[in-house]
């Protein structure tokens, strides 16, 4: 099972650095860590990691899972991106809606919100599994604020 959830991720990032590597040729520091932030939007508490500077990449993580699945490719997206891996609204280290409203297209408004509030006009989106849903849900939104779209489902 273990080595199953080893290929995944190496696949999840195999093809996340193949997207990624075509778009951007400056390159940017490696941050030293990832910062693991909260921020109170719309009245629910996000929690969300970060890393890195350049263009902002929205992470979107699978089902039973959280930001924390990204970790292992944080610091080589972070060499060229500003990194923002949020636990989804209700999962992990974010609070669940006072109004229960968890549907993907308020998830996407939440994270929106947040994003604004991070000071960032324009992001590229990447969902996996679940994620891919709230990430598809940002960019038909906010079409004008994605730059990119990636969705990645299970293998």
């Amino acid at each position: 099972m273990k080595q199953n959830h080893n290929r995944r991720q190496y696949r999840v990032a195999l093809g996340l650095f193949c997207v990624f590597s075509l778009v951007e040729t400056e390159s940017y520091a490696a941050p030293a860590e990832i910062a693991s932030r909260t921020a109170n939007v719309g009245g629910v508490q996000l929690h969300y990691l970060t890393a890195g500077k350049g263009p902002a990449v929205l992470l979107f993580h699978g089902y039973t899972q959280t930001s924390r699945m990204w970790r292992p490719i944080i610091p080589l997206l972070s060499e060229k991106f500003t990194v923002i891996a949020v636990d989804l609204p209700g999962i992990g280290d974010s609070s669940i809606p006072a109004d229960n409203k968890a549907d993907m297209i308020t998830a996407a408004n939440q994270i929106h919100d947040l994003v604004r509030s991070l000071k960032i006009d324009k992001a590229r989106a990447v969902g996996h599994d679940i994620g891919l849903m709230v990430a598809y849900a940002y960019a038909a939104q906010f079409p004008g604020e994605t730059e990119k779209l990636a969705c990645r489902d299970c293998l």
